[in-house]
């Protein structure tokens, strides 16, 4: 089968490998068949020289994933041949079958101890087949669009913030960054009646943005984002900010209302200068948040009630062309690339 493999720093390539076994896996796992999988920007981090954020070099990357059960492990009986799942690829203490480290204990399985990633640390779904444990898989509807259902996975990182924003008495959203994330930020701000901003760099997101239902979009190398921000809240600021980059939180701190709330999503090592009198005078509530714990059953429902319906955003690929899809996103010429493998 064909694979797309993160071979060494700055290096993304396709090749052939073998179907996975479920002979070298516990027994409790099973062999999907993917049906399509998305580019992450974690995906585009691993690959960059020096990479940006770890992964085993040699491993088939992708993690955002539809699926079929095709193949049970002998001690498998949650799922059965022929269900459609989705891929929860953070495996935790339970998932690996271990005894529950302490964060695990205290419910926080973001941060456990153990974690490890389908797609980062072992093979993921940049292919025509993968393996993963049972405990990690949930069903989804026959009838959700494939076109979707690949959001499923990014949707639930994205609900770990917007879940612990206070939308009762906001005005305005901005979002930063018309990337994957920013504009299922902005969606799900849209959907709570509220009228939002998104920034960015790249013109082609913005109007793919724009596309989706955004109320205001601006290019910051075009056009100043204070002075948006400003004329669209008359003077008082953004009741709700996310910074979906990462580094931005100087910015977002100095463009928020009175009493409004921060999340700080993406992950970057630009160290953000932050007037730390502002934030404290304007009583800003500033939080990080990361993946998303107990999130996927919503995101799920989410996407089968129809409420979300970010498929137009898409770009669909065959895998063998994935590394042009990269440099589509990377250059932000695309919002979401999906592979779709070899048949």
């Amino acid at each position: 089968m064909q694979a797309g493999v993160f071979a060494a720093p700055g290096q993304f390539i396709v090749e052939n490998r073998p179907e996975p076994s479920l002979d070298t896996v516990p027994s409790d796992w099973v062999k999907l068949e993917v049906e399509a999988c998305g580019v992450c920007g974690t995906d585009l981090q691993i690959v960059k020289d020096p990479p940006g954020h770890p992964a085993a070099p040699g491993v088939v990357l992708g993690h955002e994933l539809a699926a079929h059960v095709v193949e049970l492990g002998s001690e498998a009986n949650a799922v059965r041949e022929g269900d459609r799942v989705v891929l929860a690829p953070n495996l935790y203490c339970r998932e690996q079958n271990l005894e529950p480290c302490a964060q695990c204990l205290r419910g926080r399985t973001n941060h456990c101890a153990n974690f490890h990633t389908i797609g980062i640390h072992r093979d993921g779904g940049f292919a025509r087949y993968v393996l993963a444990p049972e405990k990690a898989l949930l069903s989804i509807a026959e009838d959700l669009s494939l076109g979707d259902a690949v959001w499923i996975e990014p949707l639930s990182c994205v609900l770990g913030g917007f879940n612990q924003f206070d939308v009762a008495d906001a005005g305005t959203a901005l979002v930063i960054g018309a990337g994957p994330i920013g504009v299922l930020h902005a969606l799900m701000l849209k959907s709570q009646g509220l009228p939002v901003m998104v920034a960015d760099l790249a013109d082609a997101r913005l109007e793919q943005a724009r596309d989706a239902g955004v109320d205001w979009t601006v290019n910051v190398n075009a056009e100043s984002l204070a002075d948006v921000v400003s004329d669209a809240t008359e003077g008082r600021g953004a009741d709700l900010i996310v910074d979906a980059v990462g580094g931005q939180l100087g910015t977002a701190v100095d463009l928020a209302a009175m009493m409004g709330q921060i999340c700080c999503f993406g992950l970057n090592s630009v160290t953000p200068i932050v007037n730390q009198s502002r934030l404290t005078e304007r009583e800003l509530r500033v939080f990080g948040t990361f993946v998303g714990v107990g999130t996927f059953p919503q995101a799920i429902q989410l996407l089968e009630d129809g409420l979300l319906q970010p498929s137009g955003l898409n770009l669909t690929m065959p895998l063998a062309d994935l590394a042009e899809g990269l440099d589509l996103c990377r250059t932000g010429a695309a919002v979401k690339v999906v592979a779709t493998p070899d048949s």
